[in-house]
C-alpha cells in the first residue's frame, strides 16, 4: 500500500485531466517541434526512464484504487491517459471527436460462502472452488441434483477430429474439464502429441474457450480442474481474480451461456472420482486418446452461490497520429489500463495497484507516443489504445474489435505492451507465439543492430499469446504480436531471470504487492520499447502488408478481406 502522490492535489488535477498534460507538456516542452513538424528529425527521441517512471507511480498510486472497470480509479486512469494523449500531440479518436469509447458491462460479485454440495460433503468458495454466473436473470443461483459429467480437456475441434462433449444431452448437467490441450501432458509415441501444439498452449487450452465451449454444448455448468502446472499459476491467482467478474450486456441477457462457471481444485476433482469408482489419472490419460468420450460419474451436485450484478460504464481511450501519406492504413498498438481494483486483503493491503500489470505497459505506449509525435510522421497513421477490462476476458479490445474506430481490413498489425521488464537489462526478447506473422523476420533485424536476440517464448504452456489484448485482433486476422520481456538478464543470465520471474508470480502476480517499487531497474525495458517503436515505425512506412505464416490458425480469416488491401 504506497501513496507516492499528495491525495488532494491529485484529485484536483486528475479529476480535470490536467495533470497528465501539464505533465506531458512539461516532458516534451511544446506538443511537436517545428522540426518534427517539417519532417526535419532523422532520428526519434530515447525512451525515457525517468517519463516511464512517473507514469506507473501515478497510476498504480493507491489513489486510483486499483483501476477495476467501472470505478472511480477507472475513470481517473483513463482521464489521465486522454490528458496525456492530448498532450504528446495526438488526435481523439474515440466516440464523437472524444477519446473515450465507451460501453457498458454488467459487473457480478458472489457472495464469499457459496457451496458446491455431494451427497454429505461440502466444498467451499474460496478455499476449494470458485464459481461465477454471468447469467442476468436473477441475485443468486442454485442448480439442484444436477449429473457431474467428465469431459476430457473440454475442446470440440472438427478440424481434428476431436469433440470432448460428443455422445451426452447436457441439458441440466456439470460439465468437468481439465486445463490446457489435450497433448499438454502427452509423450512421445502417444497418438495426440502434437496435435494441438504440444507445450504451446492453444486457444483451445484457454478457460475462456472451455467455458464457451461447454455452454454452446448445451451445459448447465461448466467446471475446470484447476492444476497448478497445466494452468501456469496457482489456486491463489484463481482465487483473486475471479470472486467479481465483468461481461458486456448482452441483449438476450445471459441465455447462451452457462449458468454456473468456474474452477475446482484437483483434490476435490479426485474425491468426486473416488466417490463414483474412478481413477483421476487413468480418465486424465485416458482423455488424451483421439476418440475419448465424457463419462458420467454417477454424482449428483447441487450448487448454491448469490451472485448480484450492476451495470457499470467504462472505456478504452483512444489516439491517433494521422499518417502522412496513407492515414486510411493504420497500425494500432495498445496497452491495459484496468487491473483489480479493491479486493480482499493480503498482508493488510487490499488495494490491488497493478504496478507492473499494467500501468508498466501503459507508461510504455506513452513514450512510445511521445517519441514518434516528435520524430517525422510515418507514411501510415499510428493508433495508440487503453483498454478497459482486460483482466476480465479481453473486454475492452475484444469490444473495439468489433466496433472498430479504424477499419480491420486495413490495419497493417496489432501489437500490445504488457508488463515491461523491471530486473535490469536482458540479452533478449521474448515473443509468444513465435512463427506466426512475416513481423518475426523484421524484429529479429531489429534486435540483432542492438546486440540482442529474438527468443520463442521459453514457456509456451502459458499460453501467453492467447492472453493479452492483441488477441481479439488476431481472431479478426490482424497480423498480431506480443513483444515481451526477455529472460536472460545481462547481469545473473538465464538462470537470475527465472528466479526473478518466478518471484514476480509466486509473490507479487494480481496480488497487492504488484506496486511500484523505486529500486525497478527498466534498462531492459527501455531496450524492448525502442525495439518495438522500430518495429512500429518500419511497418508504417512499408508498401507491404505484414502476412500471417502459410498454415496459420488465422491465416484464412485475414485472406477473406485481401482485396480491400488491393
Amino acid at each position: 500500500m504506497k501513496r507516492w502522490i499528495a491525495g488532494t492535489a491529485l484529485v484536483a488535477v486528475v479529476v480535470a485531466g490536467a495533470v497528465a498534460t501539464q505533465f506531458a507538456q512539461a516532458q516534451s516542452g511544446q506538443t511537436k517541434s517545428k522540426a518534427a513538424q517539417a519532417g526535419q528529425l532523422t532520428t526519434y527521441p530515447a525512451i525515457d526512464d525517468g517519463r516511464l517512471r512517473t507514469h506507473i507511480k501515478t497510476l498504480a498510486d493507491d489513489f486510483f484504487e486499483g483501476r477495476s472497470p467501472g470505478t472511480r480509479g477507472d475513470d481517473m486512469a483513463t482521464t489521465y491517459v486522454a490528458g496525456a494523449m492530448a498532450a504528446l500531440g495526438l488526435e481523439p479518436a474515440g466516440d464523437n471527436g472524444t477519446w473515450f469509447q465507451n460501453f457498458e458491462l454488467n459487473r457480478f460479485t458472489t457472495a464469499p460462502r457459496g457451496t458446491f454440495a455431494v451427497e454429505d460433503e461440502i466444498w467451499y468458495q474460496g478455499k476449494d472452488i470458485m464459481m461465477i454466473s454471468r447469467k442476468a436473470d436473477g441475485s443468486s443461483y442454485n442448480l439442484v441434483d444436477a449429473p457431474l459429467v467428465f469431459a476430457g480437456y473440454g475442446v470440440k475441434a472438427l478440424e481434428k477430429n476431436w469433440d470432448d462433449f460428443a455422445g451426452v444431452n447436457w441439458d441440466g448437467k456439470i460439465a468437468l474439464v481439465l486445463i490446457n490441450d489435450p497433448d499438454f501432458e502427452a509423450v512421445p509415441g502417444d497418438a495426440v502429441a502434437g496435435m494441438f501444439g504440444g507445450k504451446a498452449m492453444q486457444w483451445y487450452g484457454r478457460w475462456p474457450y472451455k467455458f464457451e465451449a461447454a455452454a454452446k454444448a448445451g451445459a448447465a455448468g461448466v467446471l475446470i480442474i484447476h492444476e497448478d502446472a497445466p494452468a501456469a499459476y496457482g489456486w491463489g491467482v484463481v482465487r483473486n481474480s475471479n470472486g467479481t467478474r465483468f461481461d458486456f450486456v448482452r441483449p438476450d441477457g445471459g441465455a447462451n451461456l452457462a449458468a454456473i462457471e468456474g474452477w475446482m481444485q484437483r483434490d476435490v476433482a479426485v474425491e468426486l472420482f473416488r466417490k463414483s469408482g474412478l481413477d483421476f489419472e487413468a480418465l486424465k490419460k485416458a482423455a488424451r486418446t483421439p476418440g475419448f468420450r465424457p463419462v458420467p460419474l454417477n454424482q449428483t451436485a447441487t450448487i448454491d452461490i448469490g451472485v448480484t450484478r450492476e451495470s457499470v460504464a467504462t472505456r478504452n481511450v483512444v489516439g491517433v497520429l494521422k499518417g502522412a501519406s496513407r492515414p486510411n492504413e493504420t497500425v494500432l498498438i495498445g496497452a491495459h489500463h484496468d487491473h483489480l481494483g479493491i479486493r480482499e486483503p493480503i498482508n493488510g493491503d487490499k488495494i490491488y495497484n497493478g504496478a507492473m500489470d499494467n500501468a508498466s505497459g501503459m507508461a510504455g505506449m506513452l513514450e512510445i507516443a511521445r517519441t514518434i509525435a516528435q520524430g517525422p510522421r510515418p507514411a501510415r497513421s499510428i493508433v495508440f489504445a487503453s483498454w478497459a477490462a482486460e483482466e476480465q476476458g479481453l473486454l475492452g479490445s475484444d469490444y473495439y474489435v468489433n466496433n472498430p474506430r479504424f477499419p480491420l481490413e486495413k490495419t497493417a498489425a496489432a501489437f500490445t505492451l504488457d508488463m515491461l521488464a523491471h530486473r535490469g537489462a536482458t540479452t533478449e526478447m521474448e515473443f509468444p507465439g513465435a512463427g506466426k506473422t512475416s513481423l518475426d523476420t523484421s524484429m529479429k533485424a531489429i534486435l540483432a543492430a542492438q546486440g540482442r536476440t529474438y527468443t520463442p517464448d521459453r514457456n509456451p504452456q502459458f499460453g501467453l499469446f492467447y492472453r493479452s489484448d492483441h488477441f481479439p485482433f488476431a481472431r479478426a486476422g490482424v497480423p498480431a504480436m506480443f513483444p515481451s520481456t526477455g529472460t536472460t538478464l545481462v547481469k545473473g543470465g538465464v538462470e537470475a531471470g527465472q528466479a526473478a520471474t518466478k518471484e514476480w508470480f509466486d509473490q507479487r502476480y494480481h496480488k497487492p504487492q504488484d506496486e511500484y517499487d523505486p529500486a525497478f531497474d527498466f534498462a531492459g525495458a527501455l531496450m524492448d520499447l525502442t525495439a518495438t517503436r522500430s518495429l512500429m515505425l518500419e511497418v508504417a512506412n512499408a508498401a507491404t502488408w505484414p502476412q500471417w505464416t502459410k498454415g496459420d490458425e488465422f491465416e484464412a480469416i485475414r485472406k477473406a478481406s485481401d482485396a480491400a488491401r488491393k
